[in-house]
């Protein structure tokens, strides 16, 4: 078999540009999904439309097309990309499954509510298995990276995804028994506190007063902290009222003492959080060892 040809084969990045262009029908969406700008979509693109002396797409105003060159391209594109793919996820998960390692992605008060308080039980039940978890409210990149489960909020991004949701969570306002013996009695009365915020969460708050009926409330004032255990242990030291995660609080230490939710008052709108693994690992025993310490450990976190 000849060695390949350098000056034949573009640039990954120009053939990852093509592909997701080609599959959206879209300079912008594909721009989304590499995290690049439109310009540098169209740029790469421009490159292999000089390499090859021919016209890939039809550009409008509004949307793009697919010239019969670049219909011809795309298919075997494709199916190039995806044998490298599959090759790399081959070699990540033989090398994951030869050093005993697994890597978690996961939302960092799902982290320290839900999977640190369970650990000892996971090191019990399976002693040749080591977790790597990253706490993070990015989207975990199964194509990039080593990430074999991901705990994370909506379905977005899904494709060759298997999505399981875990359970329903809801925001509770909670703070120190201090400030409800000092009259914090009702959703109204948050006019005489600080609310303390997250900055990776800045619509949690704005959201939970707007089904309070309470849009237009203006509090004493604003805490904003960069993690929710930040948050947690302000409000502990009562600093303020935060939001919290309903039910999964209910399994942070001192919850009812150190912090207990003030208002009897319930929002409707509830969100689902997901466990996340690729379709191909569907029988691999280190992920089903996870799924299933995971599902126990949200069943006694709520």
């Amino acid at each position: 078999m000849d060695a390949p040809d350098p000056r034949v084969i573009p640039p990954l990045p120009a053939l990852l540009a093509f592909e997701r262009a080609a599959t959206q029908l879209s300079f912008r969406r594909a721009a989304r999904d590499l995290s690049l700008s439109p310009s540098a979509i169209s740029h790469q693109i421009r490159g292999l439309e000089e390499q090859f002396g021919t016209k890939l797409f039809v550009r409008g105003a509004r949307q793009v097309r697919l010239t019969d060159d670049g219909e011809r391209y795309l298919a075997k594109v494709s199916a190039a990309l995806a044998t490298l793919q599959e090759a790399s996820r081959d070699m990540l998960r033989r090398r994951g499954e030869a050093s005993g390692e697994l890597w978690i992605s996961s939302l960092p008060f799902f982290t320290s509510a839900v999977l640190l308080p369970a650990l000892p039980e996971f090191k019990r039940r399976h002693p040749q298995l080591t977790l790597r978890i990253e706490a993070t409210h990015q989207y975990a990149d199964f194509n990039g990276s080593r990430v074999d489960v991901a705990i994370r909020y909506g379905r977005e991004h899904a494709t060759g995804l298997k999505v399981e949701p875990l359970v329903q969570v809801k925001g509770l306002p909670v703070c120190t028994p201090a400030l409800v013996k000092a009259g914090l009695r009702t959703p109204a009365d948050l006019s005489r506190e600080v609310l303390i915020h997250v900055t990776t969460q800045p619509r949690a708050w704005p959201a939970w007063l707007r089904e309070a009926g309470l849009p237009n409330l203006a509090p004493r004032g604003h805490l904003w902290l960069d993690s929710v255990p930040a948050m947690l242990e302000a409000a502990e030291h009562g600093l303020g009222v935060a939001i919290a995660i309903a039910p999964l609080i209910k399994a942070r230490p001192g919850f009812g003492k150190r912090l207990v939710a003030p208002f009897a008052f319930e929002v409707a709108h509830s969100e689902t959080i997901y466990l996340v693994s690729r379709t191909e690992q569907a029988r691999d025993r280190r992920i089903a060892a996870v799924r299933r310490w995971i599902t126990d450990a949200v069943a006694r976190a709520s």
